[in-house]
């Protein structure tokens, strides 16, 4: 079978920048596993998959347009530094928040006296990234599955985590399209609304399936 729109396709990736630096790979999380055709990944590495079949290997370039987007200058917020109360902001930090937007992901870009620099795009966004993948396997997806728009693990877990699976992982989520992780995912509107920036104060977390209750733990 090839790979092509409602099929579950599972591949394994090494993903690099533009001076080969790898930023993630699936490694011992094994094999990425994703709905094709349903934005479960980027744009360029879908497309780059498409129509391989289990056992084919490719190398897959693709440029911000077609990732992350390019870097946007208005998703940087300027909040003041009371703001984060009893915390102490650190560059690099990164918060979910509640923005006009919805949930996303900030990163304390700079700080000056009283002030900090929050930017709300995608750590990837401007790169053009070099993915090497293997198509490990591909399968008619399930009715269950193409109703919830991703994947079903065994066991009826939602999602596989990792790139490309919707949630933010330890690698800032490579893949994934989805507006609630890793900042959006080269949106080029605007950003973190005044108030109630880094609510959470919590820093990024991996997550695993993001499974709740009942089912496949889906909302949809």
């Amino acid at each position: 079978m090839r790979v092509a729109k409602e099929t579950v396709v599972a591949i394994e990736y090494t993903l690099k920048d533009d001076q080969g630096n790898i930023i993630d790979a699936s490694g011992d999380r094994g094999p990425m596993e994703y709905l094709h055709g349903a934005q479960n990944i980027i744009p360029g590495l879908e497309q780059g998959v498409d129509g391989l079949v289990a056992g084919d290997t490719k190398s897959v370039l693709v440029p911000p347009q077609l990732g992350y987007g390019e870097y946007s200058e208005k998703l940087l917020q300027l909040v003041p530094l009371n703001a984060f109360g009893a915390n102490t902001p650190q560059i690099g930090m990164r918060f979910h928040a509640e923005t006009n937007l919805g949930m996303r992901v900030l990163t304390i870009k700079k700080i000056e006296g009283e002030e900090v620099t929050l930017d709300g795009n995608h750590e990837l966004a401007g790169k053009t990234l070099h993915f090497d993948i293997k198509v490990v396997s591909v399968r008619a997806a399930e009715l269950t599955e193409l109703s919830h728009g991703h994947p079903h693990q065994s066991g009826g877990c939602c999602g596989g985590g990792g790139c490309g699976s919707g949630e933010a992982s330890s690698e800032g989520g490579c893949c994934s399209t989805g507006e609630a992780s890793e900042g959006g995912c080269g949106s080029t509107e605007e950003g973190a609304s005044a108030g109630g920036c880094c609510s959470t104060e919590q820093p990024v977390a991996q997550k695993q399936g993001g499974c709740g209750s009942g089912g496949c733990g889906c909302s949809a």
